[in-house]
């Protein structure tokens, strides 16, 4: 193994978005994770629960709800061809942008470049 070349504090870790996430669903749901790593080993069991949680977390605007969270792909022994919240619309600039706080600095990407606004 390589040598470590950084870890985060333990206020960090506290304040990571992760461990936020982490405390959200041990709330919610009434479960206990020892660490990220438990946590991670329950949303790769609980594929479907993680990935809804997340979208109530994230306060994720659906404009037509979806009518499966995911279908598996004909290969079950892969991820790809799955189809994730299969008949969901929604708005990703809303979503992408709607904790950008707009000031005289800000700018937006634009194909041809960055324009301001």
């Amino acid at each position: 193994m390589g040598k470590l070349l950084w870890s985060p504090i333990e206020e960090q870790k506290s304040q990571s978005e992760i461990n936020k996430i982490k405390q959200y669903i041990e709330r919610r749901y009434q479960l206990v994770f020892s660490s990220c790593h438990d946590l991670w080993r329950w949303s790769t069991s609980n594929v479907r629960d993680f990935w809804k949680i997340l979208t109530t977390y994230f306060n994720i605007k659906f404009y037509s709800d979806f009518t499966s969270m995911l279908n598996d792909p004909a290969d079950n022994g892969s991820s790809i061809g799955a189809e994730w919240f299969s008949g969901a619309t929604l708005n990703y600039a809303e979503h992408a942008f709607r904790c950008k706080k707009v000031t005289d600095n800000s700018s937006f990407a634009h194909s041809n470049g960055f324009l301001q606004y």
